[in-house]
């Protein structure tokens, strides 16, 4: 497995680099999509459910905005691929208190942490972000302890409607800045075939962010 040093090989050419923008725009990320994701988060939480003898991964821990949400005795680790959004996360688990959690620069496809570690992991708004969330989704399965769950914060095109030329062209640019919204939550999963859908839910704002818990089989 590469370790995290060596994971800038892995990523893809794009037109813009993503990863650079977010390294100068945390403030800004936090008070525009922090204020709309809010809530979603906070169900996120929620439908994690944890105990104090579990471990909780944070795949894409960003600035570290689920952190308010959790509980302070959280044990685990965060990780994301931008430094920039680490640094502010890093201010938030100190302020909260969370002393248990580490947080690490690492890529989502490659993560450094040996099979079935972590009871509970966390996917805030990444899957739709990454260049191949399906290879995403498969890490995050084979670090889940038989019988873990996945929760799973994000927006997906529905599964039975057409993706017209023009959306996924808009969608395409979208995703070098932000969350591409024209990926179906069936070709993720292809990534983690054997993971069963526990609840899936839309979220207010007007139902646009997508709730999925997910069961690894025991």
């Amino acid at each position: 497995m590469p370790a995290a040093s060596d994971t800038t090989k892995l990523r893809p050419v794009r037109l813009f680099s993503n990863i650079r923008i977010y390294e100068r725009i945390g403030g800004l990320y936090d008070a525009t999509l922090g204020f709309w994701s809010r809530e979603v988060r906070r169900q996120a939480a929620e439908a994690l459910d944890l105990r104090e003898d579990e471990r909780l991964l944070i795949v894409g821990v960003g600035t570290g905005m689920e952190l308010e949400h959790l509980p302070a005795w959280v044990r685990g680790a965060g990780v994301d691929l931008s430094a920039g959004m680490l640094r502010r996360a890093h201010r938030r688990r100190v302020d909260l208190g969370m002393r248990d959690l580490d947080l690490q620069v690492m890529d989502a496809r490659t993560l450094d942490f040996p099979d079935e570690v972590f009871e509970a992991v966390y996917l805030p708004l990444i899957l739709t972000v990454v260049e191949d969330g399906a290879r995403v989704l498969a890490e995050a399965e084979r670090v889940t302890a038989p019988g873990g769950r996945l929760v799973i914060a994000d927006r997906f095109w529905p599964e039975g409607r057409s993706r017209p030329a023009a959306a996924r062209a808009v969608s395409w640019a979208l995703g070098h800045f932000a969350m591409r919204f024209d990926h179906r939550l069936s070709e993720i999963r292809a990534g983690a075939p054997s993971l069963r859908i526990e609840d899936y839910r839309k979220v207010a704002p007007g139902a646009f962010f997508h709730l999925v818990t997910l069961r690894k089989p025991g």
